[in-house]
């Protein structure tokens, strides 16, 4: 008897550490995946570090860290995080299927440059794109994206030079042969643009709502500004003197007796009547005024083509997606 007290006596000490262990792990835990939504993947990191160090068979903790290092970028450490996750539970699909990919983007040379690209970092992209394609002259993948990022920048002359080189190696791209096709006929198409309703409907429309929108359209920032912000003092200072006017002939009318102030209203009411008339004719004139402008200063119309893709990846950065079973907290 005294045998069976002293052995329950030591599972109650050795138990009462896991059990400290294993609370101490899960609110590193619980922590960690918090600071991955607010994107602070570093913390993250360290917050995982603790908890792995409490409890070091965490699959799920081992599948946050990997998210953190994708996020970060360096798909080589969440990839081994990942790895070491499906050790630990080998029957999760979704893990695996994301791993998969990690493993195949991270052998693609052109995949930093798409994560770059996606974040519209293009002159970055660019950069690594035009690397990899020092390397591999071949690469018609990486002229392809070299022309996405010039066309991107605004530069289609230097875009349409690297997408014909990029079909020169890869003639079957039959997408990208459609929209060189479109982008080669895009200046002549331009240039050949007079006024007509295309051009002008999207300016002066957008001034009918709200004048110097459509002179923003047109490229004319300040100039918008200007006339906007003309017209709208123009309408304010007209509500304003209706309001005062109408309070003053309030007053004017209900006014009563021998020793009634009848002068002060209706001067007031006389006075923002003709206030009110002339700020209502410059409004108008204002308004009026931004639509034609509008109209004069209409722009071509755009070609409207769509950007080649450079290659459709579901995973990467905050697309990554917390799958845990949220009741492991």
């Amino acid at each position: 008897m005294p045998k069976f007290f002293a052995l329950l006596l030591m599972a109650l000490c050795v138990g009462a550490p896991l059990a400290a262990a294993d609370a101490d792990a899960s609110r590193w835990y619980v922590q960690a995946s918090q600071q991955y939504l607010q994107k602070r993947y570093d913390d993250a990191l360290q917050s995982l570090k603790q908890s792995l160090k409490d409890d070091p068979r965490q699959a799920a903790a081992y599948q946050l860290a990997g998210y953190c290092f994708q996020a970060k970028g360096d798909n080589a450490s969440a990839l081994r995080y990942y790895r070491y996750s499906l050790q630990l539970d080998p029957a999760n699909p979704a893990l695996a299927a994301l791993a998969g990919r990690v493993e195949a983007a991270s052998q693609d040379p052109l995949a930093p440059g798409h994560a770059l690209y996606r974040e519209r970092r293009y002159s970055d992209a660019l950069e690594l794109y035009t690397r990899v394609g020092a390397e591999e002259p071949n690469n018609a993948r990486a002229y392809q994206s070299i022309g996405n990022c010039q066309y991107a920048m605004g530069d289609r002359v230097a875009a349409l030079a690297s997408y014909r080189r990029s079909l020169q190696m890869d003639p079957s791209n039959a997408a990208l042969a459609a929209f060189v096709q479109r982008l080669s006929v895009a200046p002549m198409t331009v240039a050949a643009a007079g006024p007509g309703p295309g051009d002008w409907i999207q300016p002066v429309w957008r001034s009918a709502i709200l004048p110097g929108w459509g002179q923003a359209y047109n490229g004319q920032t300040t100039k918008g500004v200007l006339l906007g912000g003309v017209t709208l003092g123009l309408l304010a200072g007209e509500v304003a003197t209706y309001v005062v006017g109408s309070q003053a002939e309030q007053a004017y009318l209900s006014a009563s007796g021998p020793t009634a102030d009848y002068n002060t209203p209706y001067n007031t009411w006389s006075n923002m009547a003709q206030a009110n008339h002339v700020f209502y004719i410059g409004m108008t004139a204002m308004y009026v005024y931004t639509l034609i402008d509008a109209y004069l200063n209409a722009k071509a119309p755009k070609l409207m083509a769509a950007l080649p893709r450079t290659v459709s990846l579901a995973f990467g950065g905050d697309g990554a997606k917390m799958r845990w079973d949220v009741a492991r907290f």
